[in-house]
């Protein structure tokens, strides 16, 4: 495992030209307590293209405030085919189905997780 960064350095590099996650697939999610806060490790597997010869990533979400993740065997599991991902004043915000394309939490958005801190790492 290869440590990328986190916070507000993560968000740079994950939004920046170096890796993109979109057409990537998510596949797993460990949802944990650990020193009495809620962990989300999201395991994405990116298109080689977009990887920088790295073909895992793995969010660490830490210390969750509020996450809703919704799964229906109509569809595929977890396929990125857009997301918003952004902070705010409540921490680190994803949408993996995002409602609208914009820098805001929607009522309507899916599949999302909002934490304090964020870690990287390559796999």
């Amino acid at each position: 495992m290869t440590y990328i960064d986190k916070n507000e350095a993560l968000l740079a590099f994950l939004t920046s030209d170096k890796v993109n996650i979109i057409d990537a697939t998510i596949s797993r999610f460990d949802i944990f307590y650990s020193n009495d806060q809620l962990n989300i490790d999201v395991y994405i597997i990116l298109i080689l293209k977009y990887s920088q010869g790295n073909r895992e990533l793995k969010l660490q979400f830490q210390n969750v405030n509020k996450y809703c993740l919704f799964y229906s065997s109509d569809t595929y599991f977890y396929y990125i085919e857009r997301y918003k991902f952004f902070k705010c004043d409540k921490g680190f915000y994803i949408s993996f189905d995002p409602y609208e394309d914009n820098l805001e939490i929607q009522p309507e958005d899916n599949d999302f997780i909002l934490s304090t801190q964020i870690e990287g790492y390559f796999l």
